[in-house]
């Protein structure tokens, strides 16, 4: 684990061999860190650990040490361990480490530590850059460390652990600042003040993070550190927390990925995932600034989706100058303006109950069932009974009757209307090619918004009542058709559907009438036409779903291509690239990779 702004020494005992790693045990008794901060905001280290090695245990012969600043000079480096015979061997060979990714190896030479034997490991550096401005105060200047510790399988017992921090003597106690965790004792001696940290059984297998703000005045530098500066240094040291937020993200960045391409491109979002993978570890500030770049993304995902379900029409030649198709029905206008796919199919069941084709059995959920007289499979009989009743039946009619009389008396939102819309969109299309199609637009946008400042101009009541009927199925073409139901019926006037106003009482119909003036219940409200054509609209929206329809994917993007060149290569390789194979070359870098993990070697 890396931890690249504060002091992370990560000892480990080593041998030549990862595979045997599981082996190194020792303890700690004691441990000591002292730092300097020095006037060119660098701080000078002297860390000195007693290590004994355990019975059975591999030999200590090398010390990964972690460092807090990759801008470091081995040249400023020492090393000595002191033997239980009392002899100080200097450590010469210090080089870059293999396992620590910011960091050096202490190779112990004569000086090793054998198994039951306890030596004293003292190392020595300076890393520059690491006293920083105060962000609470522009006269100080801000110092935070950690000990090093070592994996809990490794470490026995507890350790005597001090952590002591000196200041030059003009720098008076009472003038420093514990940050992280309050310092154990505050001290003057001959030449310097101590502040001084001391956890007399602690376990060295976590941080020990501690913290000192102290006068900037024994400085001539200190690295400028900002608000935001700040914030990035603990985002970056976060590093489980980036974690959890980083599979957070990936979940949903998944969730709104295959959303938007509708399942496809599956090859894109691996890649994506690899591409994400690598700079989550390597860029904590991506890693920030997708925290708020995905619900941006998401935001214009879902509104671009949004907007293009709307699309279902397929291509019209439209004439400038051929004219307005006048003619078309509420529901073909609904068709032509690109509403809702549920709505159209309910201002078309709701066109065969107010004109007497149908019957309402049952309101919630909505069951209709054809009126005798429509029930023949003849087409032409079903356009002479209209005639006989006074109306007409419509072409794309026919197939919503079939479908109705084929599924029975059960919920509309059961009956499987696809064959009746796709149908219903051609025969639009077909309608209005060769006419000016968006004048044609223009024009049925101004119908149904004359026919709602008409409705709502009207103060008789029983009058409203008349026109609403009349013009019911335009009224409802208009985006907010349901809100204006509803304002009037905040007014006071409550409108119901002439075929529930029919229903026999206790038939599963609304009340029986239209009232005005009173007040507005709750039960008004849910009973009113709004809130009624609304749960009839919502329960057939998963059967018209474009794409369920056969008529376009409705996603973003369409990757499917993406997916199918993929497959292709994987298919090609597959059959060029014969039999036989590797052996377990593979699998053993994997193992020893894991055993490895954590700075063992």
């Amino acid at each position: 684990m890396r931890y690249p702004t504060t002091l992370l020494l990560l000892a480990a005992l080593l041998t030549a061999s990862c595979a045997t790693a599981q082996d190194y045990s020792f303890s700690v008794p004691e441990m000591l860190l002292e730092i300097t901060p020095n006037a060119d905001a660098s701080v000078t280290m002297e860390y000195d650990v007693v290590f004994t090695c355990s019975q059975g245990a591999l030999p200590i012969d090398i010390v990964d040490m972690g460092l807090p600043e990759s801008n470091y000079d081995i040249g400023n480096m020492t090393a000595f361990v002191m033997t239980s015979a009392g002899q100080t061997i200097e450590c010469t060979d210090i080089r870059r480490s293999e396992f620590v990714d910011v960091g050096v190896e202490v190779h112990l030479g004569p000086g090793t530590i054998q198994p039951g034997d306890t030596g004293r490991f003292m190392f020595r550096c300076t890393m520059p850059n690491r006293v920083y401005q105060d962000t609470t105060d522009k006269e100080y200047a801000h110092l935070q460390m950690t000990p090093t510790w070592w994996g809990a399988e490794y470490v026995q017992g507890t350790t005597k652990l001090g952590i002591a921090v000196y200041f030059p003597k003009d720098i008076k106690p009472d003038e420093l600042r514990d940050k992280e965790q309050p310092y154990s004792r505050k001290a003057v001696d001959e030449t310097r003040t101590i502040a001084a940290w001391l956890l007399p059984t602690a376990r060295v297998d976590g941080p020990h993070m501690v913290g000192i703000s102290f006068p900037k005045r024994m400085m001539d530098r200190v690295v400028k550190m900002s608000v935001f500066g700040l914030f990035m240094k603990w985002w970056t040291e976060a590093e489980d927390l980036r974690v959890v937020i980083g599979i957070i993200l990936l979940i949903l960045f998944g969730i709104m990925f295959f959303r938007a391409s509708q399942g496809t491109g599956i090859s894109c979002f691996i890649g994506l995932l690899v591409l994400f993978g690598f700079l989550w570890i390597n860029s904590p500030l991506l890693q920030l600034l997708a925290i708020p770049a995905l619900p941006v993304a998401w935001h214009y995902s879902e509104k671009t989706l949004k907007r293009r379900r709307g699309k279902y029409l397929p291509a019209i030649a439209s004439v400038e100058g051929g004219g307005v198709k006048r003619g078309l029905g509420a529901p073909e206008a609904a068709v032509l303006l690109e509403q809702p796919l549920n709505r159209v199919l309910t201002l078309v069941l709701f066109g065969l109950l107010k004109k007497g084709i149908c019957r309402q059995i049952g309101d919630d959920p909505l069951v209709m069932g054809v009126n005798r007289g429509y029930d023949s499979d003849s087409r032409s009989e079903r356009r002479k009974a209209a005639r006989d009743n006074g109306t007409v039946i419509r072409g794309y009619e026919q197939e919503y009757i079939n479908a109705l009389l084929d599924a029975g008396e059960v919920p509309v939102s059961k009956i499987d209307f696809s064959k009746a819309m796709k149908e219903l969109i051609k025969s639009t299309a077909k309608r209005v090619a060769k006419f000016d199609v968006p004048k044609t637009k223009s024009y049925y946008a101004y119908i149904v918004n004359k026919a709602w400042t008409e409705a709502k101009g009207i103060g008789d009541v029983e009058e409203r009542t008349r026109y609403t009927d009349d013009n019911l199925l335009w009224l409802m073409v208009a985006d907010d058709y349901t809100g204006n139901f509803h304002s009037w019926h905040h007014h006071g006037y409550h409108y119901h559907a002439p075929w529930i106003r029919s229903a026999p009482i206790g038939g599963g119909g609304a009340p029986a009438a239209p009232t005005g003036g009173g007040r507005t219940t709750f039960g008004d409200v849910a009973s009113s036409f709004a809130g009624y054509s609304e749960n009839v609209a919502g329960g057939l929206v998963s059967k018209v779903d474009p794409a369920a329809l056969g008529i376009s994917r409705q996603g973003v993007v369409d990757l499917s291509g993406v997916d199918k060149v993929t497959i292709d290569v994987l298919q090609g390789m597959a059959e060029g690239g014969g039999g036989g194979g590797g052996g377990g070359c593979a699998c053993a870098g994997c193992a020893c990779a894991c055993a490895c993990a954590g700075g063992g070697r």
